[in-house]
């Protein structure tokens, strides 16, 4: 009797391990066949002409895009040197401008001026240890002179090439006009730009400057966050701004609460009662992660807990839009022409995760990997991106931000039938 109760348990034993590796088996596969972007929707460019023109290893992490006035895609980057490119749609290939000699990274400071002009921001490398929680970037720091706003010509740049001429990602950037250092000690975290001014963010400890376009004089506004938190060495400082129908400059500070700054009566005005959606627990270490203009006035953005929100400027109302991804980090958001709102995701050292906001709908979808397969041509996968931006026939253009970069390409209006 006890050979055989011992026979059963045996083979109930068996049959569970097998139902457990079919089961595990079957989740692979379904993840395998969900999580890549429709390939025929998605392509990426090189930095450059391969092999040697290329903006090399190290130095190609993208972590700014914006379209200019004459249409194109210009790019900045991260890394021992930072570089600019553009992307000229009529020619459909990356040309590298050159670098910003004695400058780390661009990140998120790059805004587009009526008149063709490119305006830059700069800072150190942000790229730190884990196992630090930021404190070696906050070290890094320490003697910083601070980031300077630059004024790039794009015309004169292409005026000024002779005809097949190669890009050299090794010269200086061209055509371009140093103001100075924006606030002593301070590296410039993000940036955009209204009708005469110009307006951006700091960091380590979150000043809030506006610079006139026209004389390049960079005037201190104050902090707009308090002290660094107790576990982490990190102010509630944004990583976007965004300037909304009345010319209001739009932006988070301490909690997750927004805040703006108005150019008529030149200040900085707090809303502790606007505070944008969280994990519970983690309201104090909210930020604005991304923010993009929509349709009727109203303001999209993504947190650092990874929630999409809404944001009426005129109601004064938010609304959380929930959670598109399992991750943290909302890293970029786009509109496309049809008004969907697209964006990814994700945390470091995991794959970038894209989505996309029906707006009719009030729905998401999941798109899948940041992945592109050309073979036996060219595949890649990207396991961070830190811009997004939308050109100007709808096209959404993602930046990777890992040492071997790539320039993402994705085409909303394609389907698969």
């Amino acid at each position: 009797m006890r050979k055989k109760i011992i026979r059963a348990l045996t083979i109930l034993v068996a049959i569970f391990c097998a139902l457990m590796i079919s089961f595990k088996s079957n989740l692979q596969c379904q993840q395998t066949r969900t999580v890549f972007s429709n390939p025929l929707r998605i392509d990426l460019r090189n930095l450059g002409h391969p092999p040697l023109d290329v903006i090399p290893p190290g130095e190609s992490a993208i972590t700014s895009l914006v379209i200019g006035a004459d249409g194109c895609l210009y790019g900045g980057t991260s890394g021992k040197r930072a570089h600019l490119f553009v992307l000229d749609p009529a020619w459909d290939h990356v040309f590298p401008l050159g670098h910003l000699p004695g400058e780390e990274s661009i990140l998120h400071s790059m805004a587009a001026a009526p008149d063709g002009t490119i305006w830059i921001g700069t800072s150190l490398l942000h790229k730190g240890r884990t196992a630090e929680r930021g404190r070696d970037i906050l070290a890094r720091y320490e003697g910083y002179p601070g980031g300077h706003i630059y004024k790039f010509n794009p015309i004169k740049e292409h005026e000024s090439r002779m005809r097949m001429q190669r890009p050299d990602p090794n010269r200086p950037l061209p055509f371009v006009t140093d103001f100075g250092i924006a606030i002593k000690g301070e590296g410039i975290i993000c940036l955009v730009i209204g009708n005469r001014e110009l307006y951006g963010v700091t960091f380590p400890n979150g000043h809030f400057f506006v610079t006139d376009l026209e004389t390049g004089k960079t005037v201190d506004k104050g902090q707009i966050c308090g002290l660094p938190l107790n576990e982490e060495p990190f102010r509630s400082i944004p990583r976007s701004l965004l300037i909304d129908a009345k010319g209001r400059v739009w932006g988070s500070g301490d909690y997750g609460a927004l805040f703006h700054y108005d150019p008529g009566v030149e200040k900085i005005i707090h809303h502790p009662e606007l505070r944008l959606p969280s994990e519970l627990g983690r309201e104090f270490k909210t930020i604005v992660d991304a923010m993009v203009s929509g349709p009727n006035g109203l303001i999209y953005g993504g947190t650092s807990d990874g929630y999409i929100f809404r944001f009426d400027p005129e109601a004064r109302m938010i609304s959380n839009l929930g959670k598109p991804i399992m991750q943290n980090r909302i890293r970029g958001l786009a509109f496309s022409l049809d008004g969907n709102l697209y964006g990814m995701g994700g945390e470091p050292g995991g794959a970038v995760r894209l989505f996309v906001y029906r707006s009719a709908e009030g729905s998401y979808e999941n798109l899948g990997l940041l992945d592109v397969n050309r073979s036996p041509y060219y595949a890649w996968l990207a396991y961070e991106a830190d811009s997004m931006v939308t050109g100007l026939d709808g096209t959404i253009f993602i930046g990777e931000s890992g040492r071997m970069s790539h320039l993402y390409i994705l085409y909303p209006w394609k389907k698969v039938d």
